[in-house]
């Protein structure tokens, strides 16, 4: 299913498809995307709340936006979405956002009770729904010679974390997508990249904010969204999503001859 909203076109631009937009980083990285004049389209699961996140972006920046709706952990709804995407035009940027939201990705789970199904969930999420997303648009930015694809991940993308291996798992084989990718594309003029967001997204819960400069004790993060918002704890100050989204575009207007192909981001804490 998909919603159009706005009717202001983005001219020789491509369509930037932004696959796991919540009410944080997703929705940060489509607004700025709209700001710099580009048809986007924003993916996620619960199209009634992204259709509203779609009218927002195309109010404030006077840009078209589409909505559709995406199941990651659903390979044929993967593959029906991204033929609305592409029916759109030229998909010159696809950031990837998603993530599975159980309670194993969020709190400490031993190995053993952890459910099968969602640990292949989380798998399907992570990397597998990826791959389908990324086999889709690579074939018209070779033809074009240009394109960007973004993969967000998270600590856990780095190091194997005890009682966390079914978020471990499938952030390491994205990290590996992501590698292979840019090997593979970047002789083509397509750059892939892969964004660690080490820390929070997003202002803490709690009312009482610690002043600029002070961060409270550092959480884990499990970075991305799968269109219900991303992983955060009460009490902790957060990276501003839209200061993120500032880095997604850095990386898309970089210039090929020194292309940043993995960075990680962490907030300003004296105590990290």
């Amino acid at each position: 299913m998909m919603r159009n909203v706005g009717s202001s076109s983005s001219g020789s631009k491509g369509i930037a498809a932004v696959v796991g937009v919540g009410p944080k980083l997703g929705r940060s990285i489509a607004r700025k995307f709209a700001h710099e004049g580009y048809t986007v389209a924003i993916l996620a699961r619960d199209l009634g709340r992204l259709s509203r996140v779609a009218e927002e972006i195309a109010r404030e920046e006077k840009a078209q936006v589409f909505a559709i709706r995406i199941d990651c952990a659903d390979p044929r709804s993967v593959r029906e979405a991204f033929e609305g995407v592409l029916s759109l035009g030229f998909v010159e940027v696809l950031v990837y956002n998603a993530y599975h939201s159980s309670y194993a990705s969020h709190h400490p789970t031993s190995f053993t009770h952890i459910p099968f199904q969602s640990f292949q969930t989380s798998i399907s999420v992570s990397v597998f729904a990826a791959f389908l997303c990324a086999q889709q648009v690579t074939p018209g930015m070779m033809e074009k010679g240009k394109g960007t694809i973004l993969f967000t991940g998270c600590s856990a993308s780095l190091n194997g974390i005890a009682s966390f291996s079914e978020l471990c798992c499938g952030k390491f084989a994205l990290r590996a997508l992501s590698q292979c990718l840019a090997k593979e594309y970047q002789a083509f003029g397509i750059h892939v990249a892969h964004v660690i967001i080490d820390g929070v997204v997003g202002p803490p819960r709690e009312t009482n904010i610690p002043p600029r400069g002070m961060v409270a004790e550092q959480s884990f993060n499990v970075g991305g969204e799968d269109g219900e918002g991303e992983g955060e704890s009460s009490g902790v100050m957060g990276m501003d999503p839209d200061v993120l989204a500032q880095t997604y575009w850095y990386l898309h207007v970089q210039d090929r001859r020194a292309w940043t192909h993995e960075l990680d981001i962490r907030p300003s804490n004296p105590n990290f």
